[in-house]
């Protein structure tokens, strides 16, 4: 399976202004929006995915960005999808880390490129970036955030 960057970026993929609560709440809209875009052809097998991970450690990496992934059959193409959040939300229950800024990361089990740690790392990079990030946050149009990851990534 060849897969680059370029199509791994959908504009309705990215879900702006959203009020949610809860990692539950924002990886379950996230999946959700996959699921009708027929990105993944079983939710609860890629949530499981998402949440195993979730388990091992916390993908909340600082500067309110979170990056849950799942490595999964379910998942019919490779993608990353974006949640932006109203107001910043405890990531764990057990851990102060806030989030506003919510990337989550699919790709399929047999993915013998790691393509996922690619895009976690090419992401990595640029959401150190303190400008990056304002952007990312205050971007109100999916058009517009579509262009400035797709630039980020490629």
């Amino acid at each position: 399976m060849e897969n680059s960057s370029t199509n791994v970026i959908q504009k309705d993929m990215i879900l702006l202004d959203k009020n949610v609560n809860s990692q539950d709440e924002a990886i379950n809209q996230l999946i959700q929006q996959a699921d009708n875009m027929n990105l993944i052809n079983d939710v609860e097998t890629f949530k499981k995915s998402v949440n195993d991970r979730e388990k091992m450690a916390s993908t909340a990496v600082g500067y309110n960005i979170a990056m849950p992934h799942g490595k999964s059959n379910s998942v019919v193409t490779p993608f990353i999808g974006f949640l932006q959040s109203t107001k910043p939300f405890r990531w764990n229950e057990n851990e102060g880390e806030l989030v506003t800024l919510i990337f989550l990361i699919a790709v399929p089990e047999n993915d013998s490129s790691n393509l996922h740690l690619k895009f976690i790392s090419k992401l990595s990079k640029k959401l150190l970036d303190n400008e990056f990030r304002n952007i990312l946050s205050e971007l109100k149009s999916n058009s517009e955030v579509f262009k400035y990851l797709n630039e980020a990534i490629n």
